[in-house]
């Protein structure tokens, strides 16, 4: 359908914050005019993509995809997002990436009056988390085989013992 494709970077202070895309004009009757049933006015939308930093190999960000369509009425939809600095050490490579994740939360808000809006409100948590990439050795591996395939022999024991004397 009809709508407006939004794409840009946006640099911001490592502080808690806000930004939002909503219907404005200089003048009120204007807009007023322009939209003169503010139900029509629909914040349905899609997230391509959000992130906050450079992405490393596994990284999610869960707004990615995010799909929200109004079926009737309008309101204003607001996602609380967590923000992580986040450290990652690649197996391979001396250079950390210095980056963050985040966790969301969403609220919709139905409206009778004035315009919808879509806003995002972050925080950014002051613990920051090392994430490393690591490998297991052969030997670390065979002995957790080991340990399953003497786990089964116990198990179909116990099995065998319970149908002999039943």
């Amino acid at each position: 359908g009809l709508g407006c494709n939004l794409y840009g970077t946006l640099q911001a202070q490592k502080v808690a914050g806000n930004f939002h895309m909503s219907l404005h004009a200089q003048d009120f009757q204007v807009l007023a005019h322009v939209f003169p049933n503010r139900q029509l006015a629909n914040m349905s939308h899609l997230i391509h993509h959000l992130s906050f930093g450079t992405k490393y190999p596994g990284m999610k960000n869960p707004l990615d995809g995010e799909r929200r369509v109004i079926a009737e009425g309008t309101g204003s939809t607001e996602y609380y997002i967590k923000i992580v600095p986040t450290i990652f050490h690649h197996l391979n490579s001396r250079k950390d990436i210095y980056t963050n994740q985040y966790s969301v939360t969403d609220h919709f808000r139905k409206q009778l009056d004035g315009f919808p809006a879509l806003y995002f409100v972050y925080d950014i948590n002051p613990l920051m988390v090392r994430v490393t990439e690591q490998t297991q050795s052969f030997l670390h591996y065979a002995t957790q085989l080991c340990a399953i395939t003497g786990g089964m022999f116990v198990v179909v024991g116990q099995l065998h013992r319970l149908c002999k004397l039943g």
